[in-house]
């Protein structure tokens, strides 16, 4: 029966008397499947008694009892997972899963049983002794020493408790004895029955000394001195190891009745009872384990308490019953039954869970390491990515140096250390400018209407200064990298200072919104890309919100662009025209400020790259830089073509412009953007009218009208102001060559009579008379042809200012002579053009991108009108088309016209970030853009 049943049955029983002295003998082992070879029938033989009789199957660990009356001797049988016949595995489980509990409960039984025992025996089923009972009698003998305290607690209130008993917490250190069964086949002896005992014989004794040697060298016992702390003691006269013959072993007659029937059957004898129950009547009736067995229980009688080789501070004691009882039965309701909520209980978890320990104190040492990565190069301020780039190497260096299960909780720890020292006044600015570039300052507010009154107040600073050119193209300025596209698309052109040469001139006016906002002062709020509104997260995807953009191709768009590192401009440049009676200076102090520019980088220092997943963490590397450059005129020595495919550079090697690669590093942000929320801010109504913030386009609600133009239609005078012979004179930082525009010569439909009288009328005011002598051809039913040239220029500008036209859809204008070029218009008004296009200003790849911003129209000296319609298409997967948000632009005949596109491109669902370094071409600008139509 269970040994807390037993407890109870005994205190109850009348028969036996409390002052009998008990002795305890604990059975600890395996057994083999079947039940005959179990150690039960050993013991049911040894007393002559069936004293384990329950076939009961178990669960979880548990002590079964049995008390010999006549010899008061109780039998204590630990059943574990060793006892496969008597233990039922949890197969519904997973082995992992429950593993460490059953070893918990194992060795806290047996610690239990080296407190209550006199003799422990250890059995196995075969000759092989099993190495791991060696760390289960270190971890049990290791948990008894940390109950040793409570014990003596608990021995101080029992009556009848000697000293050395309350001393020692335990009844004894208990004699330790084997026995082996099934010795193997091949050392099973022959011959008579004193030959096998000498056999037998000799394996018992070279099988002790091996035990000895091993048992020693771990200190769990020994025989020739004995320690108040060892686990246990071997007699140093008498065989503590018995191997049992197979003539000893129990007989199940079940078995042998089978057995004995096959025999028969290969035999012709007749068969009978006793042919069927045994075979072997003449074996030597010895009986080996019995003597065994009982010859060290009274060893420990009579002999232990004389033994000198004991420490005299400990005791061997043989209690009566009802002592026994309480110390036994509290011990195991202290030990067993509340281990639940038992703190030692617990220590002894942290002690056998060999992989916890190792695990915590590899996490331990790791931790600091992992925080001094993530501190190691910090700059004062830093963005989000940067901080989970920094994050992401101390991960990568905890997990290097740490293991196991408190992993996972160590790296939270780790992310919210890091995540404090970040937020204890190290955050920057998350705002994102209209380029793709993040803010430079610190966390900041712009206004006093935004929330956190704790931080200051400035405006946004990004890491770029560019060059632009005014809308008439005469004056050239620094801009900063804006953070708006109100100031990218109107304000930088409309406010500057330095562009007083537009103010007065002839423009064209656009429709737009003309009503009240609803707050005032937030006029750049819904189209600065704050990080309210873009995030760089973790892990974030790159799909957009919109099936059409879908297979969009990223490497021409943010996310997946190439950014540049700020230039620190020292000197100052002027950009002057060196045939314009109007010079423009322009001085470039405030183009650049020195200091350290830190962005955003997928490759580390580690020269480990982390990629953005759904799955996954994306990581990136911050960088400082501080570096000087000079912005020069172009030389004569310039490319003659530069083209998508074009390699060979070498006539760039005199450009005074280019950059040490060095000073570039190429960069990948990628951005969490929600569509439906910057849509919202996007579009507004106030008194019955609606209104958007970006630029028009086929996406744009019908009914609603732009804030503020992004385009800008200028006439700078009269059309004599352009020579094809000299080309564009007064308007600096064109590339040599390039300053020239395109004859276009049109045929036009007029009405025969009405020209005629129009010519008539225009000479009279003019003295060049053989100009407006021309006559209609092809006349027919009234109306004619007529010849008229236009002149126009699709004019690029790259970030450092540099302009230059184009001689086709992949071909820059270069021209040399004295007399303009002699090419037709049609390849670039009939073919669609790149918004961007790779500037001949960097001898290397990549090169600089420059970006459509003006197209140049002469109107000619005649009744007709000059029809313009961009529209643009930033990638061929998209659907998204800007235009001007009108149907057509009329330029009046005799005027020279500049068209100046949009800086930034905002659709109504996403910011789209343009490329400012690339080796090919970009965007689309569709043909037929610009049409001639007769007045008359």
């Amino acid at each position: 029966m269970d040994l807390k049943d037993w407890f109870d049955e005994i205190s109850h029983n009348e028969l036996i008397s409390n002052q009998n002295r008990i002795y305890v003998i604990s059975i600890i082992g395996k057994s083999s499947l079947n039940d005959h070879w179990d150690i039960s029938k050993f013991i049911n033989q040894v007393f002559g008694k069936d004293l384990f009789s329950c076939t009961k199957k178990y669960k979880n660990c548990c002590i079964e009892a049995a008390f010999d009356y006549d010899l008061s001797i109780l039998l204590l049988r630990l059943i574990g997972p060793n006892d496969l016949n008597k233990f039922s595995l949890q197969i519904e489980n997973n082995f992992n899963s429950w593993s460490f509990d059953m070893e918990l409960e194992y060795t806290t039984f047996v610690a239990y049983l080296l407190m209550v025992s006199h003799i422990v025996l250890l059995y196995h089923p075969t000759c092989d002794f099993d190495m791991s009972f060696l760390r289960l009698f270190r971890n049990a003998n290791w948990y008894r020493q940390i109950w040793k305290n409570d014990i003596s607690e608990i021995l101080k209130n029992f009556a009848g408790a000697c000293e050395d008993f309350i001393y020692s917490s335990r009844l004894a250190i208990p004699r330790l004895l084997f026995c082996s069964a099934r010795a193997p086949k091949f050392m099973r002896p022959d011959g008579t029955f004193e030959a096998k005992q000498v056999t037998y014989n000799t394996m018992e004794m070279n099988t002790e000394m091996m035990i000895l040697d091993v048992f020693d060298n771990v200190r769990l016992a020994h025989t020739t001195y004995i320690k108040k702390d060892m686990a246990f003691s071997f007699p140093e006269k008498e065989r503590f190891v018995l191997i049992i013959p197979s003539a000893e072993e129990p007989c199940d007659p079940l078995w042998n009745i089978a057995r004995n029937m096959n025999l028969w059957l290969n035999t012709s004898e007749p068969i009978t009872l006793q042919n069927l129950t045994s075979q072997d009547d003449s074996r030597p009736a010895y009986d080996d384990f019995r003597n065994f067995l009982l010859n060290h229980i009274d060893a420990v009688a009579n002999d232990f308490d004389n033994d000198d080789s004991i420490d005299s501070t400990f005791v061997f004691q043989v209690p009566n019953l009802e002592l026994f009882l309480q110390f036994a039965s509290k011990l195991y309701e202290n030990m067993i039954t509340n281990r639940a909520t038992c703190t030692l209980a617990k220590k002894l978890a942290e002690h056998l869970d060999v992989d916890t320990v190792l695990s915590r104190e590899l996490c331990d040492r790791a931790l600091p390491l992992a925080k001094d990565a993530y501190e190691k190069g910090l700059p004062d301020f830093y963005p989000k990515s940067e901080h989970l780039s920094k994050l992401a190497q101390a991960i990568l260096v905890l997990k290097q140096e740490a293991r196991g299960l408190f992993l996972e909780e160590t790296i939270e720890t780790l992310k919210t250390s890091c995540e404090e020292t970040w937020k204890a006044g190290r955050q920057q600015c998350e705002a994102i400018s209209v380029t793709g570039n993040i803010c430079m300052n610190p966390q900041h507010r712009t206004s006093e209407l935004e929330e956190g009154s704790s931080l200051p107040i400035m405006p946004h600073i990004g890491s770029l200064n560019y060059i632009s050119t005014c809308n008439c193209g005469h004056n050239q300025s620094a801009r900063a990298d804006p953070f708006d596209l109100l100031s990218a698309n109107y304000g930088f052109y409309e406010e500057n200072e330095l562009f007083t040469c537009c103010t007065q001139m002839e423009k064209f006016e656009f429709t737009i919104y003309d009503g009240e906002l609803p707050e005032a002062g937030c006029m750049e709020s819904p189209i600065c890309c704050s990080s309210e509104i873009l995030q760089v997260p973790l892990a974030s995807s790159d799909s957009s919100n919109e099936a059409d953009d879908k297979n969009m191709e990223m490497d021409m768009l943010l996310p997946d662009r190439d950014n540049l590192l700020a230039y620190n401009f020292e000197k100052e440049e002027k950009f002057s025209s060196s045939s314009s009676e109007d010079r423009h200076s322009l001085e470039s102090e405030s183009v650049g400020r020195r200091h350290a520019v830190r962005l955003i980088s997928t490759t580390t220092s580690t020269s480990t790259t982390t990629t953005t997943t759904n799955d996954s963490l994306e990581a990136a590397e911050a960088f400082s830089i501080e570096d000087n450059h000079e912005l020069t005129e172009e030389t004569d020595q310039s490319d003659e073509n530069c083209t998508v495919d074009d390699t060979d550079d070498s006539e760039n090697d005199d450009d005074t412009d280019v950059v040490s690669e060095s000073c570039l590093r190429h960069t990948q942000v990628k951005f969490d953007f929600d569509a439906a929320y910057v849509e919202r801010k996007l579009l507004g109504s106030t008194a019955g009218k609606n209104y958007y913030w970006g630029l028009p386009s086929n996406r744009s609600p019908p009914d609603a009208l732009p804030v503020f133009p992004s385009w800008a239609v200028t006439c700078i005078g009269s059309s004599s102001l352009y020579t094809h012979a000299h080309g564009i004179r007064d308007q600096p930082n064109f590339t040599r060559g390039s300053n020239y525009l395109l004859p276009w010569n049109v045929n036009v439909t007029v009405d025969v009579k009405k020209w005629q009288d129009w010519m008539n009328t225009a000479a009279n005011y003019s003295k060049r008379m053989s100009y407006f002598s021309k006559k209609p051809s092809a006349i027919k039913n009234g109306e004619g042809l007529v010849h008229v040239k236009v002149f126009v220029g699709f004019e690029y500008e790259c970030s450092r200012g540099h302009r230059f036209m184009m001689q086709s859809p992949d071909k820059i204008l270069k021209h040399s002579g004295p007399y303009g070029p002699t090419d037709d218009a049609e390849a670039v008004l009939d073919n669609d053009m790149p918004l961007m296009f790779p500037c001949s200003c960097r001898s290397n790849r990549p090169f600089y991108l420059g970006q459509l911003m003006r197209i140049h129209v002469v109107t000619p000296k005649a009744p007709v009108v000059v029809q313009v319609q961009p529209r643009i298409q930033i990638q061929s997967a998209q659907s998204i088309i800007f235009d001007t948000g009108i149907d057509d632009i009329q330029l009046e005949s005799s005027k020279y016209w500049i068209v100046r596109f949009p800086y930034a491109y905002y659709a109504m669902s996403a910011p789209i970030y343009l490329r400012r370094e690339g080796n090919h071409a970009v965007g689309k600008v569709f043909k037929k853009m610009i049409t001639v139509k007769s007045k008359l």
